[in-house]
């Protein structure tokens, strides 16, 4: 293998492994390291519903029936013009790693705009949540040379 196609296939690999969806507001679990930074480690969550991170203590409180405003970065794009993606912000409540509730609040069309573009969305907090519970976004990506989905969550307090 020549050096140029070794280091294009190296380059490639190396995309698939970084990071790609980082949560802002509210605070994704874990740390926000390198949340400047195209594949930021801390951001790559593949396995659902929250990477496997642990939950925490929830660190926002949400209102049961209003409108909450959720901050999210497509740390790394991975847009297909032939079948581009979506963001998907949801609230769903779990017991023993189990999903007792979901529900999508908002979602938003990957548009192929750039890696470390900020979104922020509106959506209603469903009123038979309350208590403990998960915000969920996920990226979606529709590309087949990219992990299908990458996760991350906020533990949020719903009055």
């Amino acid at each position: 293998m020549n050096t140029i196609m070794f280091a294009a296939y190296f380059a490639a690999a190396l995309g698939l492994a970084s990071a790609h969806l980082c949560l802002i507001g509210p605070h994704q679990r874990g740390t926000m390291t390198g949340l400047n930074k195209k594949g930021s480690d801390d951001c790559i969550l593949l396995k659902g519903p929250c990477g496997g991170r642990p939950s925490s203590t929830p660190l926002a409180i949400l209102m049961s029936g209003k409108n909450t405003t959720v901050t999210f970065q497509k740390n790394l794009d991975h847009w297909v013009k032939a079948s581009p993606g979506y963001f998907a912000v949801a609230i769903m409540q779990e017991s023993k790693q189990r999903i007792m509730d979901y529900k999508e609040i908002a979602r938003v069309p990957d548009m192929g705009e750039p890696s470390l573009t900020l979104y922020s969305v509106t959506g209603m907090v469903p009123s038979r949540i309350s208590g403990t519970a998960v915000l969920q976004v996920t990226y979606v990506t529709n590309n087949p040379d990219a992990p299908p989905v990458f996760y991350q969550c906020a533990d949020v307090a719903i009055n």
